[in-house]
């Protein structure tokens, strides 16, 4: 008899809660890791692309340097292979095709009023986020550039340009 009288009186208060929380609305179902991100925020990681053009701005000044290439995807690399650049052999990855279009683990630009060996010197002193700075001639349909390879990226490729 108890456990009927504990079995029925358990059974009440389940009703009564549940119509309590169909009164109330909807349950909301939160994720913990949510919660945490909630409660400890992070600095928002910066786009690397971001970087690469703040940092050509203050070396070379605004509006005194160009981009030329930025992320490629894999067909645009084959399609420069097949034009007889010299980029990365096949089979290899280049470091423009790793990352995304906002953030492309190399880049290619032209410097105005300074040779590509100048300016390679100038982003190597100077420093930054580039873990390799290459004067390049022309190839395929690309004139002479300098490559730069972003340090963030240069542990995730292959190897190449």
């Amino acid at each position: 008899m108890k456990f009927a009288t504990k079995l029925t009186l358990a059974a009440a208060l389940t009703a009564c809660g549940l119509a309590t929380a169909a009164k109330a609305g909807t349950i909301q179902v939160v994720s913990a890791g949510d919660e945490f991100a909630a409660a400890h925020p992070r600095r928002a990681a910066k786009a690397a692309g971001g970087d690469f053009h703040a940092t050509m701005d203050r070396v070379f000044g605004a509006g005194q340097w160009r981009q030329t290439s930025g992320y490629r995807t894999q067909a645009q690399e084959d399609d420069l292979r097949r034009q007889g650049a010299g980029t990365v052999a096949p089979g290899r990855t280049s470091l423009h095709s790793v990352g995304g279009p906002g953030s492309p683990g190399a880049y290619d630009a032209v410097v105005d009023n300074l040779s590509l060996e100048s300016a390679a010197a100038k982003l190597r002193r100077v420093g930054g986020g580039f873990s390799r700075v290459v004067a390049e001639g022309a190839h395929g349909s690309q004139g002479a550039h300098l490559h730069i390879e972003l340090t963030s990226s240069s542990a995730g490729a292959s190897g190449g340009l």
